[in-house]
């Protein structure tokens, strides 16, 4: 069989199961096309057939006989398409794992475009149409739109410059970026694979490995039980294989026969609440996880559910405020509004699913790569767990397909990799979930039932607050809604605030963008929205009762109240028709967080500017901030500067989490250049005898001219300065063990503010909820990198519309099984569920701090599902309770209205 691809023939036999993705990927080494869903769903394998776009993981290799084929390969840095540049210019990537996919649809688009329309400009929604077969998980839905439709419209036809905010957008639209399911290790790398429980709880009789091991192609079998007997969800792993190839691999999973004690086991969340359901952690807790990464947490438990004691401490005088919310409740008082909110889980879904390769050099040396959020601390999660010395271990993650999360930690993939590795003498072990795995299996952000009272004086000012969260982690415990709010309410006024754990035997929670602080906001701004009704005040007037004093939020209220979509607000129901739109207000916070520790290294040699850290980009633009402010020191080129990261045998780095990146490595970065300046003045005042010079932007002026800096290194002997981050005066000290390994980050006394102001239009008749519009505004202090910021909060709106409408793990009470693991079953927002954006800065306020600014990207999108709450009750009369907000869930609740 013969195919052309990017105009070069190849000639092979195609198995009868093979796709044409894997033709691309393993045979011809293009592993620009990505396999992200294996169903068509997703667009990432997205390659052009004749010029049509199509699905490469569903077109069978025998299809590809005569066929000519293009992928991103075809155009690459020296012969750029517009497409790629428009992308490249727009911001229309983060991670980069789906981009390929895009700009190939893009290119077939544009094709199609031009010949009929010439340099006309499409309309979003004749984009949305093209494109709406792919799907973003960064959500960089907004650039993708003006990328297409300024290339569409010839603005990139005849240009040579890059435009490009982002470092790595090259190797991005290139499909020149390496991530780790492209990786590898040696010549004769391995396939990994993991045997898992299907059921939810057993006890592990036996396992029978011997018709595995006998089978061809199959050179390990390991147990992964970690001398464990009981599983208690269903997935977890229990054999590892390692073969030369996938295929062989699965059959030998099929193959081992394991013999199961079923035990009683409990699925639904609400009916592990109750006291006689069957016991998650019979034989004691020993072993059990938590949601929040690093974080250990003393509970008091009763069967599966259990409280922290501390809630005490974060609460102020709560029996007090328990008595008079329960006389408000007794008197029938409208100073009082309370609801039960429940919140599903919602899975991360990176693109690219978690996977690790894995080496041993003997049995003292390991290298890994892997599609993690922390290498650093990895390296020694990985030391600690397999008796070796954190220089004995090598981790990499270059390019990172998205994490949102759900890869600060070692995972089962890393587990299995290593350990199947360790057994095979010296060959690398790939260990990848497949889509369903990631859905199922991977980690997810925990539900929340949220019992939620808010008692206000006459005037609606606020007098005191309950909020009741139980988590809903499966496995796991450490979800912290009440506990996290506390920090965040009115100082002044009663509370009540308690969390608890309710076990089920089902996959373990893990942090997710904004922890546990999507779920406080979704029932406290919707408490607040009902007693500013009830009180008949206008939302924004209702919160100023709330923080009357504090400068920041009123500034961010006098901002909302200046959009004209506010001021021409409605009556609550006034729509006439069967849509209606309304318009709901949230006012969200978040921690400053950052590391102290983090070191930075920048170093000079005749080659140019090299930072050096051992932190990782997952999507964030962390290159990007470490380039701009040697950028913004320096006045050179950011494109210009040597970026050396993703690597733990560098300067400690920060965890891509947290919304602490940035604030941790921009101010290090600046002044470890400033350093390198000085230095390089005294180089240049010694070697090229230049007379009073003076380090400016772009070089060194001196009597008689200026020196760009370019220049100066050229002449200068390489050398290096490390700066430490250092704390903040007036920093608390880590916050409950708050860590992903040994290095901790710090949290401030400040906060990130934030209001968010969404328009949704409400189909009455069929339930379902469009939003047109999100106003969103945030108060951190300085934008370090304003386009990659805009961005982010983009990002945040849109993944916070996901949450609030579309996304849920479902699964089989009876069973335990997973029942939304793929990506037709579990909804992601895709670009034409995309609003309008409008993005406000308020910059003032941080001056004091290191940077005079701090993270945004958690801020982005914990207030966003509240908003969207309180717009569909202004546009309805009726409040939703629940994420996601179904149309189902609409048409009943307007029936009662």
């Amino acid at each position: 069989m013969k195919t052309t691809i990017n105009g070069h023939s190849i000639e092979f036999e195609p198995r009868h199961d093979e796709t044409a993705l894997e033709v691309i990927r393993e045979r011809a080494g293009l592993t620009g096309t990505k396999l992200a869903c294996g169903g068509g769903i997703c667009g990432a394998c997205t390659v052009r057939v004749a010029g049509v776009a199509l699905c490469s993981c569903l077109m069978p290799a025998t299809q590809m006989d005569g066929k000519e084929i293009e992928t991103i390969e075809q155009h690459g840095r020296d012969n750029l398409h517009p497409v790629q540049r428009a992308f490249m210019a727009n911001e229309g990537l983060q991670c980069g794992f789906c981009t390929p996919g895009f700009i190939n649809e893009g290119i077939a688009f544009y094709d199609r475009w031009r010949a009929e329309y010439g340099t006309k400009t499409p309309s979003r929604e004749q984009v949305a149409l093209a494109m709406s077969g792919h799907l973003c998980r960064c959500a960089a839905y907004i650039g993708i739109y003006d990328a297409i439709q300024q290339a569409c419209a010839g603005q990139f036809d005849d240009m040579t410059d890059l435009i490009a905010p982002r470092v790595d957008a090259l190797e991005k639209v290139t499909g020149e970026a390496t991530y780790t399911v492209d990786a590898v290790l040696g010549t004769q790398q391995l396939e990994g694979k993991i045997l898992r429980s299907i059921h939810p709880h057993a006890i592990i009789r036996s396992v029978d490995k011997r018709a595995a091991l006998a089978l061809d192609g199959v050179l390990a079998v390991t147990d992964l039980l970690a001398g464990k007997e009981r599983v208690r969800w269903v997935g977890q792993p229990i054999v590892g294989v390692a073969a030369v190839d996938e295929q062989s691999a699965e059959k030998a999973l099929s193959l081992i026969k394991v013999d199961y004690d079923i035990q009683p086991a409990v699925i639904d969340f609400r009916a592990a609440m109750d006291k006689n359901s069957a016991e998650v952690y019979p034989d004691g807790k020993s072993d059990m996880p938590t949601a929040a990464e690093g974080m250990s947490l003393p509970y008091r438990w009763e069967n599966n559910v259990g409280h922290i004691p501390f809630s005490l401490i974060t609460s102020k005088r709560p029996n007090k405020a328990a008595r008079k919310i329960d006389a408000a409740r007794q008197s029938n008082s409208k100073n009082l509004s309370e609801y039960t909110f429940h919140n599903a889980q919602q899975v991360h879904t990176a693109l690219e699913p978690h996977a690790t390769i894995a080496q041993w050099t003997g049995t003292t040396a390991l290298h890994v790569i892997a599609s993690t959020q922390n290498v650093h601390a990895l390296r020694t999660k990985i030391a600690d767990h397999f008796d070796l010395d954190r220089e004995q271990v090598t981790v990499e993650s270059h390019y990172i397909g998205g994490g949102f999360g759900g890869k600060q930690g070692l995972y089962e993939e890393t587990i299995a990799a290593v350990t199947l590795a360790r057994a095979t003498q010296g060959r690398a072990v790939r260990v990848v979930a497949s889509r369903f795995e990631d859905l199922a299996y991977t980690g997810l952000r925990p539900g929340s039932l949220s019992e939620t009272s808010i008692l206000t004086n006459d005037d609606g000012s606020p007098q005191a607050i309950r909020l009741h969260a139980y988590g809903d982690a499966g496995i796991a415990s450490g979800t912290i809604a009440a506990t996290g709010y506390s920090t965040m309410s009115p100082s002044g006024i009663l509370r009540d605030l308690r969390d608890y754990a309710v076990l089920t035997n089902t996959t373990a929670g893990k942090p997710f963008r904004g922890p546990d602080a999507p779920v406080a906001r979704w029932a406290i701004e919707q408490a607040i929205d009902e007693a500013a009704v009830k009180h008949q005040l206008d939302p924004v007037a209702m919160r100023r009762k709330w923080w009357p004093d504090h400068a920041i939020k009123n500034r961010l209220l006098d901002w909302v109240e200046s959009l004209p979509a506010w001021q021409t607000r409605g009556a609550v129901g006034s729509d006439e028709g069967r849509y209606k739109r309304g318009i709901g207000l949230a006012a969200t916070q978040w921690f400053f967080l950052y590391n102290p520790d983090v070191e930075v290294k920048v170093s000079v040699s005749p080659a140019g500017i090299t930072v050096h850290c051992a932190t990782q980009d997952i999507g964030n633009g962390t290159r990007t901030a470490l380039a701009k402010a040697v950028e913004d020191a320096m006045g050179i080129d950011r494109n210009t500067v040597r970026l050396d990261i993703g690597n733990a045998d560098r300067p400690l780095g920060p965890t891509a989490g947290g919304s602490q990146v940035t604030t941790s490595v921009y101010p290090t970065t600046f002044t470890a250049t400033a350093r390198v300046m000085a230095h390089l003045v005294e180089e240049a005042e010694a070697k090229l005898g230049l007379k009073e010079p003076i380090a400016g932007q772009g070089g060194i002026t001196h009597q008689g001219g200026f020196t760009p800096w370019d220049a100066v290194w050229a002449i200068a002997e390489p050398f290096s300065f490390t700066e430490k981050r250092g704390k903040e005066q007036g920093m608390t000290a880590a916050l409950m063990n708050l860590a992903m390994g040994e290095n901790d980050p710090s949290i401030g006394r400040r906060f990130g503010h934030g209001m968010v102001v969404t328009e949704v239009e409400v189909d009455t008749r069929l339930g379902k909820i469009r939003p047109i519009n999100v106003w969103t505004a945030v108060a951190v202090g300085r934008i370090f990198v304003p386009e990659l910021a805009t961005s982010q909060l983009y990002s945040g709106v849109i993944q916070g519309l996901g949450y609030a409408l579309y996304e849920a793990k479902q699964y089989d009470f009876k069973t335990g099984h997973t029942l939304t693991g793929n990506l037709n079953d579990y909804r992601l927002p895709g670009i034409g569920d995309t609003p309008d954006i409008h993005v406000h800065y308020d910059e003032e306020g941080h001056e004091k701090i290191r940077g005079q600014g701090f993270g945004l990207a958690e801020l982005a999108t914990i207030g966003v599902a509240a908003s969207v709450g309180n717009a569909v009750y202004h546009a309805t009369g009726w409040r939703p309770t629940n994420t996601p907000i179904t149309p189902q869930d609409v048409v009943s609740g307007l029936q009662g209205v």
